[in-house]
């Protein structure tokens, strides 16, 4: 029976993965400032000390592996209020799920305007990968996605608030899944995460790499 329009596909194809890299002071430190767009100004400097905060406690307690830091936009309503506007997650040498932590799990269910902070450390692959993408569009509630390397490189994915495209967006995934489940290579996975990236913008999708 084929997918119903709409529903995310699965991935097939297992990834080879490559050794990750030892995260050091120096990376950490190098994390730039970045103006994300469509994310109030106010923020950014707080974002980016919540990427420095991913590769802290992976290099200190979690030997490097990775980590999900989600963040809730509304965090000032939050704190008023008494309540958790950060939950941390960790990971193994290969993924992390940002709700396996019970604040991010209720921010993301319940907190619209929701931030995902996540620490990838394999260099061979894209810094988005296909898991992240289906995590990103799979909740609404999600506004951001930024992608963090072990070298302090940072990589995001927004969602434009008057254009974001939801149907077309599982669509442009589902199509990125076909090309990466046809192939049996890391190149097959490489080029099916970039063509998402390259095209999400028709979407509603504003994708940066610094």
């Amino acid at each position: 029976m084929g997918k119903a329009k709409n529903d995310l596909f699965d991935l097939g194809m297992a990834k080879k993965r490559d050794h990750k890299i030892i995260i050091t002071d120096e990376a950490i430190e190098k994390v730039p400032l970045i103006k994300y767009r469509e994310i109030s100004e106010s923020v950014y400097p707080l974002l980016q000390d919540l990427a420095k905060e991913v590769l802290r406690l992976s290099k200190e307690d979690n030997d490097s592996n990775e980590v999900a830091i989600t963040f809730s936009l509304n965090y000032k309503k939050l704190i008023d209020a008494g309540k958790d506007y950060v939950g941390i997650a960790y990971g193994d040498e290969h993924s992390v799920d940002p709700r396996l932590n019970v604040v991010a799990d209720h921010l993301i269910r319940a907190s619209y305007g929701c931030v995902i902070i996540v620490l990838h450390n394999h260099p061979s692959l894209s810094k988005f990968s296909l898991e992240d993408v289906k995590f990103f569009i799979g909740n609404s509630t999600i506004k951001l996605m930024v992608v963090v390397t072990n070298l302090g490189g940072i990589s995001y994915l927004v969602k434009k608030g008057d254009g974001y495209l939801e149907g077309a967006a599982i669509d442009l995934y589902n199509e990125s899944v076909d090309l990466h489940n046809e192939g049996t290579r890391l190149r097959d996975y490489q080029k099916a995460v970039s063509f998402f990236l390259a095209n999400c913008h028709k979407v509603g999708i504003i994708y940066d790499d610094r």
